[in-house]
């Protein structure tokens, strides 16, 4: 199983979007969750783990765009 934790800090808006993306990131081999301020990606494989993250950061990149909006 591979494990990879992105820490956002205190970013509401993102803990808020990860929290609704948490329960549509689910999949057999892998899934994205909220836990303290951190978003974890678990998948069992690396070509799973490298799919998660793309939709984590892709998901940080927009947030940050919005924001500044």
């Amino acid at each position: 199983m591979y494990r990879l934790e992105v820490s956002i800090g205190e970013n509401d808006l993102a803990i808020q979007v990860f929290r609704i993306l948490e329960r549509e990131v689910r999949f057999g081999r892998g899934r994205v969750y909220v836990e303290d301020e951190k978003i974890v990606a678990e998948a069992a494989d690396a070509s799973s783990l490298r799919s998660l993250l793309h939709t984590i950061f892709r998901a940080l990149y927009l947030v940050e765009h919005v924001a500044l909006l």
